[in-house]
């Protein structure tokens, strides 16, 4: 009986192997080196923009005809968006920053609904300094452009926040830091073609205002792509 019962025997069960636990998809064992290359990506972001703010931004905080030049009559406007521009510029960093938003919900929460009213004053008031530039067409174009992909990538990151699309969120966000510092990389690529002394003044800006949105737009939306199909790849 006890051989028909087959109790001599003691079958060991393999235990379940459960799924390595991660962060925002990222499996643990990755994450450290994850974080260490978005620290470092957002420490030079911070640099590049404070370089930015001490030589080109902060002066416009002092209204003066003196500062704004052939700006004066428009002073209101570039007034908010230089003001608008510098907190989405400050915030963004801190916002991404790993384990901001898991330490600080509720600190995360109140500095994005900042960015997006920030984003969404800069860009309004970009996109009227735009049509009534000095610049030509060309360079209003390049400019209103960037500023509509501005607010357009902000308001879908909205979007899909309220939604509780977090991916999607956190996607449409990157898109739209990338066009914020697109006007600090502006400045950036007017002073090296100024300092190389390439074209004149006009075609300087003109390019500027295309490039300097545009490039890293497109890098960016290559790595965010690229990382799905890849990692796709190696899942199958």
């Amino acid at each position: 009986m006890w051989e028909q019962l087959n109790l001599t025997e003691t079958k060991v069960i393999p235990p379940a192997v459960e799924p390595s636990p991660t962060t925002e998809g990222i499996p643990t064992d990755q994450a450290p080196a994850k974080h260490r290359e978005t620290r470092a990506i957002l420490g030079v972001a911070l640099l590049v923009a404070f370089f930015y703010l001490d030589t080109s931004a902060l002066k416009f905080l002092n209204v003066s005809q003196e500062t704004y030049g052939i700006f004066w009559l428009r002073r209101n406007w570039l007034y908010a968006h230089v003001v608008a521009g510098i907190l989405a510029i400050l915030i963004g960093p801190v916002q991404f920053w790993p384990g901001m938003k898991e330490t600080y919900p509720g600190l995360h929460r109140v500095m994005g609904i900042c960015y997006v009213i920030s984003a969404g004053v800069g860009g309004a008031a970009a996109f009227y300094l735009a049509f009534h530039t000095d610049f030509g067409w060309m360079f209003s174009m390049g400019l209103g452009s960037m500023a509509t992909a501005w607010i357009i990538s902000t308001g879908l990151a909205t979007v899909a926040i309220c939604r509780r699309m977090m991916q999607q969120h956190r996607e449409w966000m990157v898109r739209s830091y990338v066009l914020t510092f697109g006007f600090v990389l502006l400045r950036v690529t007017t002073g090296i073609l100024d300092i190389v002394n390439v074209g004149s003044i006009p075609e300087r800006f003109i390019f500027s205002s295309w490039i300097s949105w545009s490039v890293p737009l497109m890098i960016t939306e290559v790595i965010l792509q690229g990382r799905k199909v890849f990692a796709a790849q190696h899942s199958s």
